[in-house]
């Protein structure tokens, strides 16, 4: 179980006045669910980030409020300043902790391929992938050991490690790292086979045209 938390506070600024949170370094955002009545609250930017930082973006958060109330929630949506970067708001889901949720959680390699040599790349086709899970069951990432991972057998979905009380959402065949030849070497071998093939006669040469000739 995620033990991220984050600390609140009740919020009564809304509309245009939020832009004197964000000076103060606060960021409005929205707490709502199916057995949760919508409440604003405010959360420091520096907590926030370090939070997401931590695995925040998929993983159960505790917020807990100034005042003694608490909330399971997912972050749901960040809102950030498309040239600063700062936080604008966040929405948070409140959720039912015996409901099954599903989520994007990131993907990371552990290991380097055996066979991954001069002339290929390894290559990670997903960042992250869907899965269902209870609230306090999704984990932080899923790691997966690409030692073994060779040319002709990519990792799928299919081949991700089994994590207790995760379900893998998705088409098994998805590949999600593999072995890939280079463009150089493809360049090479196209130039090998054309160096095996055999020049094609165009025409007929000069001296068996002089022969004609002289018959």
């Amino acid at each position: 179980m995620s033990e991220l938390t984050i600390n609140a506070f009740p919020r009564t600024v809304t509309r245009r006045k939020v832009r004197q949170l964000r000076r103060e370094g606060l960021v409005p955002v929205i707490v709502y669910g199916e057995a949760t009545q919508p409440v604003n609250l405010q959360v420091r930017s520096r907590e926030l980030d370090r939070v997401l930082q931590h695995g925040g973006h998929s993983q159960l958060v505790t917020v807990s409020v100034e005042g003694g109330d608490t909330h399971n929630i997912l972050v749901k949506e960040i809102q950030r300043d498309p040239v600063s970067r700062e936080f604008l708001h966040a929405d948070f889901y409140a959720v039912n902790m015996t409901e099954e949720q599903e989520v994007s959680v990131t993907v990371n390699s552990v290991g380097r391929p055996e066979a991954l040599v001069t002339g290929l790349m390894f290559y990670q086709h997903l960042d992250a992938v869907h899965i269902r899970a209870l609230p306090s069951d999704i984990p932080a990432e899923i790691e997966v050991d690409v030692t073994e991972l060779d040319l002709e057998n990519p990792i799928t979905i299919a081949d991700l490690p089994a994590v207790p009380g995760v379900a893998y959402v998705g088409e098994p065949d998805e590949i999600v790292f593999s072995l890939i030849t280079t463009r150089v070497e493809e360049e090479e071998e196209e130039e090998e086979e054309e160096e095996m093939v055999e020049p094609e006669v165009l025409g007929r040469g000069k001296a068996e045209e002089e022969e004609e000739e002289e018959e």
